[in-house]
């Protein structure tokens, strides 16, 4: 993969160089970084620490104040050397929306290697291996707008590979995708790397991190720690000060050790799996199968009660919301026709070994959603879950009829949705916000994006005053500090609080949130979920979207799964985070803990609850390991 006019050995390099967008406030400053050929580096920091303004100077879209970046030992700030460096330097937007280029999936992907002028027999096989590579090959007719949020980042990775880079940026490339797609793209990149790929990954998720060969972590553009990810990833305090997060055996390691286990600090779980193996007294654990059978039922039926009292709860409460046999296509006849002349070519690919059940959805599936029946209960806070493509977003833009059912009706407060009558209403009442809420910012002040939504309801201005005032303050910002300013002059978690609070200010019954906490930071994730816990607590109604288990279960009272647009499971998360190996099978995961807990219970350890989080698996490990 490396271009035999690449010789130099760092392929990145930046000496003493400095960037500014407004020429005072430097984003970095006198920054020092190496970056050698073949190495795969992760890159770390919260918001606002440099890492997407440090990757476009490597791309040569953005060039220093002062100093100098090389890349392939070119200087980025030569206009002769630009079309050089981007063409080997591929760089991957978090926001896929800011990288597509084309209507059709393969003519995305082929846009790259075209305008290298990469001859067309050549150019059709590269297209090919990029989406076979990214789990969308079937996917080639497809209409780039019409594909889920997970689909478009893939295609937009999928567009870079079919260059053939010698170095891979990946900007939070793995932030809109599934479980399964960051275990296929975490697989990919590994496979890349051990081929000669040169690979700097951003990412916020520390199990990533882990794997790469180096970690570097930016602070306000400064290199703060730099070293293998066993020694940066263990400096837990640190991290957290940054606004970071730390894996999952890190911080349950040392939470152990807090509690008195002398467990060695481990960043990776089959280490410390193998640290409590070598800890645990034989005498403690479980060997007898019926005993293993008799604490899991002895679980199941705290669960099966737990649950009761929850549907005995639901059943008190109005129904908001109710799909009745909902399905929904996004196909039309021209595309129908397209896709009866490729059946055959699929059928074929079927025959052979497949990457899409490491990714995702089959391209032949018509429906988006398929026989739907679900009841949205007033004051409950239902978490929504499933695979790229599994229909998530489709379902919840149902909810307030921004689309209308293909067959089947949803009823809000029992009237039907599809009558002209309740379209204003349910826009009013079913507040949605979209993944990256930030988006919808328009407006020239604070005020006046937040007051459009009470505008629109036609409301006078004393009326709407006081609802712009409530909202903000429900999202924790205060009107006189930022009414008059620019919302493109805030900071990006209160980009995101004024675009929720555009939402709250319509006064909703429900308020839908598609991935809210997408692409934040540890510390801005934790803030933004904290504030729609507390929206909940205050009576709201809420529908999440979300790809974080984690935060799933913290959050929503019950859990539906889709799987393929059909209903996989619907109950209260003890329930649905109980089998590993059917959410596997689908693409999803569950909470790190839980999935420990699970493996642990497994080969006898005595874990009785159903539902675990760190903290209480930490309780539980340590009665087990020190009892006795």
């Amino acid at each position: 993969m490396t271009n035999p006019e690449m010789t130099a050995q760092d392929f990145v390099s930046f000496d003493d160089a400095s960037f500014t967008y407004d020429g005072t406030s430097f984003v970095f400053r006198d920054l020092n970084l190496r970056v050698p050929q073949g190495q795969f580096l992760c890159l770390l920091g919260g918001n606002g620490s440099g890492k997407s303004t440090v990757a476009k100077c490597i791309n040569a879209l953005l060039t220093p104040d002062s100093g100098q970046v090389l890349t392939f030992g070119r200087s980025t700030a030569d206009p002769e050397s630009t079309y050089f460096i981007r063409s080997n330097a591929g760089l991957v937007f978090q926001n896929p929306d800011d990288q597509l280029v084309a209507s059709l999936v393969e003519n995305d992907v082929a846009f790259g290697p075209e305008n290298l002028g990469v001859p067309s027999e050549e150019l059709a096989q590269r297209v090919s291996n990029a989406l076979m590579r990214v789990g969308l090959q079937g996917y080639e007719q497809r209409e780039t707008a019409a594909l889920s949020g997970g689909q478009k980042q893939r295609v937009a990775i999928a567009g870079i590979l079919a260059m053939d880079p010698a170095l891979l940026i990946l900007d939070e490339a793995s932030a809109m995708l599934d479980p399964r797609g960051r275990e296929g793209l975490l697989q990919l990149c590994q496979e890349l790397h051990q081929a000669g790929l040169t690979i700097i990954m951003i990412t916020h998720f520390m199990e990533e991190a882990a794997q790469a060969q180096r970690v570097v972590v930016l602070d306000e553009g400064r290199i703060r720690l730099d070293g293998p990810p066993e020694e940066v990833l263990t400096h837990t305090e640190e991290l957290r000060a940054l606004s970071l997060d730390v894996p999952f055996a890190a911080s349950l390691s040392l939470r152990l050790r807090r509690q008195g286990v002398t467990v060695a600090p481990c960043i990776h779980e089959k280490e410390l799996i193998t640290e409590l193996t070598r800890l645990a007294k034989p005498e403690r654990l479980t060997k007898d199968v019926e005993e293993c059978e008799t604490l899991e039922a002895i679980a199941s039926l705290e669960t099966v009660a737990e649950e009761a009292e929850g549907v005995l709860n639901e059943a008190e409460a109005p129904v908001l919301l109710s799909f009745q046999d909902v399905s929904f296509s996004y196909a039309d006849p021209a595309r129908e026709e397209q896709r009866r002349k490729q059946r055959a070519k699929r059928r074929a690919q079927r025959e052979q070994p497949s990457e899409r059940a490491n990714w995702g959805t089959d391209p032949e599936a018509l429906w988006a959603l398929r026989h739907i029946l679900l009841d949205v209960h007033e004051g409950e806070f239902l978490g929504v879950a499933g695979h790229t493509g599994s229909g998530k977003s489709t379902l919840i833009q149902l909810m307030n009829r921004l689309l209308t059912p293909t067959e089947g009706q949803v009823l809000f407060r029992g009237q039907d949705l599809a009558s002209k009558e309740a379209v204003q209403h349910v826009r009013g009442a079913v507040g949605l916000v979209f993944q990256y809420p930030e988006y919808q910012l328009f407006a020239a002040t604070v005020y006046d994006d937040v007051a459009f939504g009470p505008r629109n309801q036609g409301l006078d201005e004393t009326e709407v005053e006081r609802r712009v005032r409530k909202a903000l303050a429900q999202v924790g910002l205060d009107l006189e500090a930022v009414m008059r300013k620019s919302p493109f002059q805030l900071s990006g978690g209160q980009q995101r609080r004024v675009a929720l609070a555009g939402v709250l200010a319509m006064e909703p019954q429900i308020l839908v949130l598609d991935e809210p906490a997408a692409g934040l930071d540890p510390q801005g994730r934790e803030e933004l979920l904290d504030l729609i816990r507390t929206l909940h607590e205050q009576g709201f109604t809420c529908v999440m979207v979300s790809h974080a288990m984690e935060d799933l279960a913290k959050l929503a009272d019950r859990i539906l799964v889709l799987n393929e647009g059909s209903i996989f499971a619907d109950g209260i998360p003890a329930t649905v985070f109980a089998d590993q190996d059917a959410l596997h099978a689908i693409g999803l995961g569950v909470p790190a803990a839980q999935a420990l807990a699970l493996h642990l219970r497994q080969r006898g350890w005595p874990l009785k609850r159903m539902l675990y989080d760190e903290e209480s698996l930490a309780e539980d490990l340590s009665r087990v390991l020190q009892e006795g």
